[in-house]
């Protein structure tokens, strides 16, 4: 199982309340399942600033500025990642079996 979850998870960002609770609550679910699902194979891989349209969401409707503005800067310094790169890091972690159950 791969869980895509987010720095959001285990850090407030004030304005994503729901974002990242949510994120918070399916990083523990998958947690909880590997430790008692042994033989389950859990990944909670966390991807980093992706290009997706939820940033440029963020951006254009945010109503907290100072989020608008990290979003902002991830964007116009480049920073942000392209999904296929992403994927293809998250591909490397899988094919190797190197992490530990639920991390």
């Amino acid at each position: 199982i791969v869980n895509i979850t987010s720095l959001c998870a285990i850090k407030p960002m004030s304005g994503m309340a729901y974002y990242c609770s949510g994120k918070a609550a399916r990083e523990l679910y998958f947690k909880v399942l590997a430790e008692e699902k042994k033989h389950v194979r859990v990944l909670n891989y966390s991807p980093g600033p992706v290009e997706t349209a939820m940033i440029d969401y963020v951006i254009s409707e945010a109503v907290n500025d100072n989020l608008k503005g990290v979003f902002h800067s991830f964007k116009s310094q480049g920073t942000l990642l392209k999904p296929e790169m992403t994927a293809k890091k998250c591909m490397k972690v899988l094919l190797s079996g190197k992490f530990s159950p639920g991390e």
